[in-house]
């Protein structure tokens, strides 16, 4: 319930909060505001007949777990995320209004290096403590420089045209202002910023030299450090490319997988040297470390946060609770900066490991009642080939696979819309490459963290074997059929509908499963019965709907429609799209420039 588990309940609130601040753009407080004055006003009902659909008799259900008190922890917390969200896109909007376009003098140190790109935290003060991305041309900065630029500041680019990419929410999500092209850059000083994350740039530098310094081939160097490190900037287009259309380009994402990992290792470690009880401490400080190396990317936050809790809580003799872990890391990723909700890495890892959580246990109680009921009916008809094909699934191996399989179909069905909206995908096929992967990075990201540590050469050559036939999987996932089934972008009602209805599917399936029912499950499937039931009764008339629709549906696919022009505003591949009635599209081209002009 939600009663118990506070956290939880804070971080629905946030994110309600942050969400009417960033898509209706007012305070939710004028929203609570008319909800209570409807309650407060609402009208006399007078007591109906039983009916099977009817928003008062499930209202009790929605009352269970969204009592008083929960209700006032969820409008509190959306109140100061709504108010948060909405002062801090001000300040974006805002703040460097005035020098859009115009030369700007600065004074800031280097928290972010990639390429010729860095990202500064000011200490000018009209804009202290915000962040920019400065571009340098020939000039090579660390973390901890503080320098003095001079250049031209620019504001982000908001999108212009549906689907496309919005600029400033991207560097929203990266907490960062505008962008200045640096005319000049002087360097003041050096060595500055935090004394923790200065050492830990030193070390990731330090694991960068290793693999640049070993014998593998420049393809292996590049994506081996995209795994452990997160450092995709030495990848080719090609491969990032492959392992796109492969859709395994997870694999070069810092997550939760990682952090397993480095449980693992650091466990075998510090149990033999300091014990299985005060590894726990040492192991959460390794934890740590690693994400301070990786530069607190949301995901690997996200698990590194949700992994320390888990050790602490066997640490202090305390009973965990995964979804309270889970709530505390999305909360402190969503303090540091509420933007991040926005941010597709944060919510394809929040919504995977929710679909593990909710679904897994239950997909794994099906097949497992499933193959218990096939052995009870292959005994009592004798047949043997079905014996000897349950024996082969009870086998480690089929159970390591069985689970795999599982975790990717729970992660896969709650993720499915958030890769329907972003990429207009959906893939079938994936499965089969993402279960082949997941026992082959594993093994990638354990060698690659020995190889590192220890240098051995032996490790480096196994490594190289794994990761081409990594590089081997990704060229042919791309070419499976079914890998990409383009699909139109879902709305909001939609989306609803579907989580609704998955949620609702697994809940029920659980019930069945469970051997000793509450009374409320006990209710539910006598609920779930009646419902059947009254489905049976009504089948003609339902059947008769059904097809009213799909009539209705066809007349209106028919009919002509409307004419549609779209203008397409894509700087020099500017262009207009015209639909007539009749479903013809003409494009005509509108690009060119003052040194080109099309015809």
């Amino acid at each position: 319930m939600l009663e118990n588990r506070k956290i939880l309940t804070l971080s629905i609130g946030y994110i309600i909060g942050i969400f009417m601040g960033l898509y209706c753009k007012i305070s939710i407080v004028l929203f609570y505001l008319l909800v209570f004055l409807v309650y407060k006003y609402r009208g006399n009902y007078k007591k109906e007949k039983f009916k099977l659909i009817s928003f008062k008799r499930y209202f009790r259900y929605i009352k269970i777990v969204f009592n008083k008190k929960v209700i006032k922890i969820i409008i509190i917390s959306s109140i100061i995320s709504n108010s948060i969200v909405l002062y801090q896109n001000y300040r974006y909007e805002n703040l460097y209004e005035n020098v859009d376009n115009k030369n700007i003098e600065i004074t800031g140190t280097v928290v972010f290096c990639e390429d010729n790109k860095y990202k500064i935290k000011v200490e000018t003060t009209k804009y202290k403590n915000t962040y920019l991305e400065v571009y340098a041309r020939n000039q090579k900065l660390k973390y901890g420089d503080k320098i003095s630029v001079n250049g031209k500041f620019e504001l982000p680019s908001k999108r212009t045209n549906y689907k496309g990419f919005d600029y400033s929410s991207y560097l929203k999500t990266k907490k960062v202002y505008g962008l200045v092209y640096a005319n000049q850059v002087n360097i003041k000083s050096k060595n500055n910023g935090n004394f923790l994350l200065k050492y830990t740039n030193k070390l990731a530098e330090k694991f960068k030299q290793i693999i640049n310094n070993s014998k593998m081939k420049a393809d292996e160097k590049a994506i081996i450090q995209g795994i452990l490190l997160g450092d995709k900037t030495d990848i080719e287009e090609k491969i990032i490319n492959d392992f796109s259309e492969s859709n395994i380009s997870y694999i070069l994402a810092i997550s939760g997988m990682h952090i397993s990992y480095i449980i693992i290792i650091s466990s075998l470690i510090f149990n033999k040297l300091a014990g299985k009880h005060y590894s726990k401490p040492i192991t959460s400080l390794v934890i740590f470390m690693y994400m301070c190396i990786v530069n607190f990317s949301p995901s690997v936050v996200r698990a590194g946060i949700t992994g320390i809790i888990v050790l602490m809580s066997n640490f202090f003799y305390r009973r965990k609770d995964t979804w309270e872990a889970l709530s505390i890391s999305l909360m402190i990723l969503l303090i540091y900066n509420p933007f991040l909700i926005l941010n597709v890495g944060v919510q394809l890892s929040f919504a995977g490991t929710i679909g593990i959580i909710v679904f897994q246990s239950t997909l794994n109680k099906y097949f497992l009642d499933y193959l218990d009921r096939a052995e009870r009916k292959a005994i009592r008809r004798n047949k043997k080939t079905t014996k000897f094909i349950i024996k082969i699934l009870n086998t480690k191996i089929m159970i390591l696979i069985k689970d795999a399989i599982l975790l990717t179909i729970s992660a896969s069905i709650a993720v499915i819309p958030i890769t329907a909206i972003t990429f207009n995908t959906v893939s079938i096929t994936s499965l089969i490459i993402s279960v082949i992967t997941s026992f082959l990075v594993g093994e990638i990201v354990i060698l690659g963290l020995v190889f590192i540590i220890f240098k051995i050469d032996l490790i480096q050559k196994i490594l190289s074997i794994f990761l081409n036939v990594l590089l081997v999987i990704s060229k042919v996932g791309e070419k499976l059929p079914l890998n990409k089934i383009y699909v139109v972008t879902p709305n909001l009602f939609q989306i609803i509908i579907y989580y609704f209805i998955v949620f609702i599917i697994n809940y029920i399936v659980k019930i069945n499963l469970e051997k000793n029912k509450t009374g409320f499950q006990k209710r539910v499937k006598n609920l779930v019965s009646l419902i059947k039931y009254k489905l049976k009764l009504n089948k003609r008339k339902i059947i008769s709907m059904i097809l009213i629709i799909c009539i209705f549906n066809f007349f209106i696919w028919v009919i002509p429609k409307n004419l549609r022009i779209y203008f397409i505003d894509v700087g020099q591949g500017d262009s207009c799209l015209i639909i007539t009635p009749k479903n013809k599209t003409i494009l005509v081209d509108g690009g060119g420039s003052e040194s080109f002009n099309v015809r």
